[in-house]
């Protein structure tokens, strides 16, 4: 028998780390809190209806090709993906809209109604995304860095200066864009990654980049059919995994970890821990080190959402799957949530309505849809959920209204909500940061963000959104190829 793993949590990074391990001899034992897997990558169901408990999308197919291909599976073969095309649809205060779309000649129509002479600009911000993406995976994202000399060199430095990593996202759209609605659309997608698109890195350019590029793509039922997928490959591959099965410490003796002790008490051995759980929370209730736990509490974090789930009577006109509705002051809304104070009844929002595209989501005729608020961590502002749900309902129903989707509320089934706590409780995420929970700041990121392998004890790792490379499920899985290739450095192939 293989040296024996016992990974913390099941979410794509800690299940693809589990296949990845198992494939070179290792057994692995997956320990998941919740009845489900997947964490912010799983499923809800309800009535008939099914939602995705958080991402909604498939950005970077490249990477999920890579990580199928590397256990030995293809991903075409194993899901059924769609191309979304119009990406998503995103709504302006003023009437306006813009239909996201690799439709070159769609979408210089569109921009050139905007502003003119902000097609060719387009071109060329493209091709800035295009750079950092290109070199960011390179040098930055898709590979180990075991000490300081290998990110800080004076090579390194110039990437960060040809990935425009210095520069301030929102400032640096001006130079393509000078209407405020065009530059709102090439930089809220920041906050796929928690970030502030008016104090987040120019480096981000990439993620619309990718968008237009590589496409968004979608799971014909959801992105929890990924998770699914991923478990039924590591149970192919004799990886056991226990649900209800929450850790209260990982077991530690000198410069070693020995195994982890579950909140029933258990105690289970191993040469080898894999922390998929959020690492702030793994060094702050997990880990004995004092120093470590006030270091987390001096890191950045990212926000927090109010996630609205409601099953419909019926499918919307004039929405497409994918639909981003921007505050006509945007700034003042991401002020609330990126340094807290009361929401104002202006925000913005993003909704997902996936029945016309797959109908398995939802009973015949009707839809599951997901609405998501970005709202402040629980670090920055605690609001009273009550009024905070009953205010944001009242601002959303309206803004549909306002955009030509009346009578929205009366075609509501049932309502479930996901508030701040619930992502702090339900998956144990620092100040209920929903995305990730480390913010992508420039020094939480590369050599700067937490390891994948403990400084002190070398035979515990770690993989997911807040170690590195960072947040998102793309990331996750290369966080699993990397923290991956730090194990078979130490334990080689059993």
């Amino acid at each position: 028998m293989g040296k024996q793993v016992v990974i913390i949590g099941a979410g794509i990074g800690g299940i693809t780390t589990a296949i990845n391990l198992a494939q070179k001899g290792f057994s692995v034992k997956i320990l998941e809190k919740n009845s489900f897997a997947g964490g912010r990558c799983g499923v809800m169901t309800h009535q008939g209806h099914r939602f995705d408990t958080g991402a909604t999308l498939l950005m970077m197919r490249e990477v999920y090709e890579t990580t199928y291909n590397n256990i030995g599976k293809k991903l075409g073969e194993e899901l059924e993906l769609f191309r979304m095309d119009p990406i998503y649809r995103i709504f302006f205060q003023n009437g306006k809209d813009l239909r996201f779309t690799s439709d070159l000649a769609r979408m210089r129509t569109q921009l050139e109604a905007f502003e003119k002479g902000s097609f060719n600009r387009f071109v060329r911000y493209m091709n800035v995304g295009m750079k950092a993406y290109k070199l960011g995976m390179k040098h930055i994202i898709d590979r180990n860095f075991s000490h300081f000399l290998q990110f800080f060199n004076l090579k390194n430095l110039f990437v960060l200066h040809q990935v425009k990593a210095l520069h301030n996202h929102y400032r640096y759209t001006g130079k393509y864009f000078k209407n405020p609605d065009l530059r709102a659309a090439f930089t809220f997608q920041n906050i796929y990654v928690g970030q502030d698109p008016y104090k987040a890195s120019a480096v981000f350019s990439m993620l619309p980049f990718l968008e237009l590029t590589e496409g968004v793509w979608y799971p014909k039922g959801g992105m929890g059919q990924v998770t699914k997928n991923l478990l039924d490959i590591a149970q192919e591959h004799g990886v056991s995994i226990s649900y209800g099965c929450a850790v209260k410490e990982i077991q530690t003796e000198g410069r070693r970890v020995l195994g982890v002790t579950t909140e029933k008490g258990e105690s289970i051995s191993a040469d080898i821990v894999v922390n998929n759980a959020d690492l702030p929370y793994a060094y702050s209730e997990l880990l004995p080190e004092k120093r470590m736990k006030k270091k987390m509490k001096n890191m950045k974090y990212a926000c927090s959402a109010i996630l609205f789930h409601w099953g419909t009577d019926c499918t919307f006109e004039g929405l497409e799957q994918h639909n981003v509705f921007v505050a006509k002051n945007l700034k003042k809304g991401l002020m609330a949530i990126f340094e807290g104070g009361d929401m104002p009844d202006d925000f913005s929002f993003y909704l997902h309505a996936p029945g016309k595209t797959d109908p398995t989501v939802a009973p015949k005729g009707e839809d599951s849809v997901s609405i998501i608020v970005p709202v402040a961590n629980l670090e920055k502002q605690v609001y009273n959920m009550d009024e905070l749900a009953t205010q944001l309902r009242t601002a959303i129903f309206k803004r549909l209204e306002q955009e030509g989707i009346a009578d929205f509320e009366s075609h509501i089934k049932f309502e479930k909500i996901f508030s701040q706590e619930s992502w702090k409780d339900n998956f144990n995420l620092y100040h209920g940061a929903t995305f990730g929970s480390l913010s992508h700041n420039l020094l939480q990121m590369g050599y700067m963000r937490p390891h994948n392998q403990h400084k002190k004890y070398k035979n515990l790792f770690f993989v997911g959104g807040s170690t590195h490379p960072g947040n998102g499920a793309p990331m996750a899985l290369i966080s699993a190829k990397l923290t991956t290739e730090k194990i078979l450095k130490g334990y080689g192939t059993n």
